[in-house]
């Protein structure tokens, strides 16, 4: 019985760790991407009083970035969050609260998507919140292109531990056009007025399963 039990710990002792969870990377094409994106800055829906309340959020006090009866165009800015349109309104009308930011900290009683969790979903990352803009690059390589020149629709820019955008194209004058979950418009947005000054300190990121459009 005792050698028995050494040979157990002795296999226990050698056996190979486990090995990491691999990142699942589905296939998306730029299009579908894109789609994505716009759908998730047009939808539309209601604030109501009820969604200015968040009860459980204990670490600051929480104030709602909307009025009574707004209606809004965009998904609310909601910190950790990443809903799509349906599981949206399905918390608003479960009487959660309409978005969150960082100094509120991850809520069970918020709804929305933040900037990293957008990224994410538009790569087809869901339904759960798996990466930040420190991590994400566990789906998403450093392009070597000219990224002022070269980027496509789909790709991003990452500033880690800060900001990620989607970038849509470029407008006349060059700068870059970005879809965004953003805290400081507290919702996502298509935003065609930013420059590159804005992105210093960012680099672009490649999905590793992106689809080329034919």
């Amino acid at each position: 019985m005792r050698r028995i039990f050494l040979l157990y710990c002795v296999a226990v002792i050698f056996m190979p760790p486990a090995s990491p969870r691999q990142p699942q990377m589905p296939a998306r094409t730029r299009d579908e991407i894109m789609a994505i994106a716009e759908r998730l800055a047009q939808h539309r829906w209601i604030c109501r009083e009820v969604n200015r309340r968040a009860p459980c959020v204990t670490a600051a006090v929480y104030e709602s970035d909307w009025s009574v009866n707004d209606t809004v165009t965009g998904i609310a800015y909601d910190w950790g969050g990443m809903d799509d349109p349906e599981a949206f309104d399905r918390k608003l009308a479960q009487r959660q609260a309409a978005g969150s930011h960082s100094r509120h900290g991850i809520t069970n009683c918020t709804a929305g998507i933040d900037c990293s969790g957008f990224v994410s979903y538009c790569w087809g990352q869901r339904p759960t919140h798996d990466y930040s803009t420190s991590t994400i690059r566990a789906i998403a390589g450093r392009p070597k292109y000219n990224w002022y020149t070269k980027m496509k629709p789909g790709d991003a820019l990452n500033k880690p531990g800060d900001h990620i955008v989607l970038f849509a194209g470029y407008r006349a004058d060059g700068n870059p056009i970005v879809y965004e979950a953003s805290g400081s418009a507290g919702r996502v947005i298509r935003n065609d007025w930013s420059t590159w000054s804005r992105f210093k300190n960012y680099y672009p990121l490649l999905y590793k399963s992106v689809v080329e459009n034919r």
